[in-house]
């Protein structure tokens, strides 16, 4: 059997490291995403196409995943699926907005919410069925789910709803070998990261790069995470060495918050 790992949001950021970081490990490699195009980039920086699966589809569809997924796992190389890093997201301000064509409150919940609700779900019958001892779901929350922010009113309980979601999975599949765990990355050089310290830099009158500075200099390290840190943490979560670490919020955000 093929021990496989599927990851949503595999097309850039945090979802792509993970995805060549599991790979390399050798594992299959089932790389959801909404843009085919994004999805085959990753791919193609793949040592081998060997088992990996590209999947263009919205998170949030139960029935397109629960079709797609049935129809990958029953292709004739014998999977068996292992993990599942529930990782697309997106961000962006607001929560009510005056103008309804402004708030994107449903939105941000439909994917980031909802979507990793799917994406759990839908694996869940693959994950219990694996002939080992644990199998792994990890799920991307945010360090803003540790605080509140001004004008991410959507953003933040997005990120803080689906660590509930993971405290309930975690009780709900324990019986079944399913570790359920979260991460909770504090600023990643991310294409998103990028552009939520653009639209900061505009509303400052300062360029990227000072921005960028100021926001590195309330970090206790000096510095951002880059993806691949977060896919190597991803990549322990998930081994066969972790079978201890359920229903936790994980941080790793250089400092930017402490319990």
């Amino acid at each position: 059997m093929q021990k496989t790992v599927l990851v949503t949001g595999a097309g850039s950021g945090i979802g792509r490291a993970t995805a060549l970081r599991l790979a390399e490990d050798g594992f299959a490699v089932l790389l959801v995403g909404r843009r085919s195009e994004s999805l085959e980039e990753t791919m193609a920086l793949m040592k081998s196409n060997e088992g990996h699966v590209s999947m263009a589809l919205d998170v949030s569809d139960r029935l397109a995943f629960h079709d797609v997924l049935s129809e990958v796992m029953k292709d004739d190389i014998g999977r068996e699926l292992v993990g599942v890093f529930a990782n697309a997201g997106i961000g962006g301000a607001n929560g009510f907005a005056l103008e309804a064509s402004e708030d994107r409150w449903d939105e941000i919940m439909r994917i980031n919410v909802t979507g990793v609700y799917v994406t759990l779900q839908t694996a869940y019958p693959y994950l219990k069925a694996a002939n080992q001892a644990v199998t792994h779901a990890v799920v991307t929350s945010s360090v803003l789910a540790r605080f509140g922010v001004p004008g991410q009113s959507a953003y933040v309980t997005s990120k803080t709803a689906v660590l509930g979601l993971v405290r309930s999975l975690s009780v709900e599949w324990g019986a079944d070998g399913i570790l359920v765990n979260a991460i909770c990355p504090g600023w990643v050089e991310t294409a998103m990261a990028r552009a939520s310290i653009q639209c900061m830099a505009d509303d400052q009158g300062l360029s990227y790069e000072a921005c960028h500075a100021q926001q590195c200099a309330v970090l206790p390290t000096g510095r951002m995470s880059a993806p691949s840190e977060v896919a190597d943490f991803v990549a322990w979560l998930m081994s066969e060495e972790q079978r201890g670490i359920t229903g936790q919020g994980l941080d790793i955000n250089n400092g930017s918050w402490m319990s």
